[in-house]
């Protein structure tokens, strides 16, 4: 992978994948050199496939669910560790944070993926009239 010899690592990656069916570490190697030479999940024959985990409105459902009873703000480190800690994420921490900046679902201090801090916006209940 590091040398660029995706195809190369692909099928070292193949081997070790159908000696050891469901490790992610070896799906994740395979699906780093299938996405680096523009192909996808589909172009593999796996023994066992890999659980990817897509940029999407599933993503923010679980985000918001796990950060909902919480009441100090969660980093982008806990999502990966409490939600797709045995998943391969197909998205980037910018990425991420960018997508939860835009929704008002959340509150999000911080600019830096590294440093941004998140929790769920409160609803505030309305006053009797």
């Amino acid at each position: 992978m590091l040398n660029g010899d995706y195809n190369d690592a692909i099928n070292f990656g193949a081997t070790l994948e159908r000696d050891h069916p469901g490790v992610g570490m070896f799906s994740h190697h395979i699906l780093d050199a299938l996405f680096a030479l523009g192909k996808t999940e589909a172009d593999f024959d796996w023994s066992e496939p890999p659980s990817i985990v897509r940029l999407d409105r599933g993503v923010t459902d679980d985000c918001y669910a796990f950060l909902r009873p919480k009441r100090k703000p969660r980093t982008l480190f806990d999502f990966h560790t409490e939600l797709w800690l045995h998943h391969y994420v197909a998205f980037s921490d910018d990425e991420l944070l960018h997508y939860l900046q835009r929704d008002e679902r959340f509150v999000v201090n911080g600019d830096s993926p590294v440093n941004a801090e998140i929790s769920a916006a409160r609803k505030r209940k309305k006053a009797e009239q």
